[in-house]
């Protein structure tokens, strides 16, 4: 009986260890709202992307991408292009590479069962924005950054059930 119970409990802990290991070296959001809050991406003037939300999948995000034509206006070598990506929920992206007093445009969407509040923070003004997912369409911010920062954030209580897009870009 000895021997059967040193084999099941060494199984269990080479079980463990692995599961430990590999939720460690996952791209999934943490656990804790506030954490996923707190945390910035960083975004420079190549496409990024932050993860999509932990029950979302990418699978709804990419209802948003296409509302926004990601595919084909990132292909296209837009000139005006400044970043783009999807935000987990609640999350935020930052790009400190935008110098004060640029005129941007901010594209966002989202798709699934629910609403998302988008934030655009260009320096230290705010606009926010309510969107229903359920209705596909986009929604756009135009404005001149204040400071040398652009945050977009994303925030919904129905974070499981929503995916999210945004799109930034010059205005010429």
């Amino acid at each position: 009986m000895d021997r059967f119970t040193r084999r099941i409990g060494s199984a269990l802990t080479a079980v463990a260890l692995i599961t430990g290991m590999a939720s460690a070296c996952s791209d999934s959001p943490p656990a804790s709202k506030a954490s996923q809050s707190e945390t910035a991406a960083g975004s420079t003037a190549a496409p990024t992307a932050q993860p999509p939300s932990q029950f979302g999948g990418e699978q709804l995000n990419e209802e948003p991408r296409d509302l926004l034509n990601m595919a084909d206006r990132l292909d296209s070598d837009e000139e005006d292009f400044v970043s783009s990506g999807s935000l987990a929920v609640p999350g935020q992206n930052l790009d400190e590479t935008i110098k004060s007093g640029t005129a941007l445009r901010v594209e966002v969407a989202c798709a699934g069962e629910g609403t998302v509040t988008f934030t655009v923070v260009p320096g230290a003004a705010r606009t926010a924005e309510r969107v229903d997912c359920t209705q596909p369409m986009a929604h756009g911010f135009d404005f001149t950054t204040a400071g040398p920062s652009l945050a977009i954030q994303a925030d919904s209580r129905d974070e499981d059930r929503v995916g999210t897009a945004y799109l930034v870009s010059r205005i010429s």
